[in-house]
């Protein structure tokens, strides 16, 4: 489940955020095709889970990133 209302949609994968910035979800195949294609060696590419809680509020909320290393050929 995303966090953006579905009028927020701009794009595919593409959301406004309520400051007027942009996000963009990419998802692991999407990053390791972007570096590779540019001529990068991937060394590690993962995705990163966290649960995170409001305090305040009590809310829990479920992040995922995706977390890569690349080294640019010598």
């Amino acid at each position: 489940m995303l966090r953006f209302e579905p009028d927020k949609r701009v794009g595919f994968r593409e959301y406004m955020c309520s400051d007027g910035t942009r996000s963009y979800f990419f998802c692991a195949d999407t990053v390791r095709d972007l570096f590779t294609g540019s001529g990068f060696n991937e060394l590690e590419l993962e995705y990163c889970c966290v649960k995170s809680t409001n305090r305040r509020t009590g809310k829990s909320m479920h992040r995922v990133w995706v977390h890569g290393k690349f080294q640019k050929p010598f």
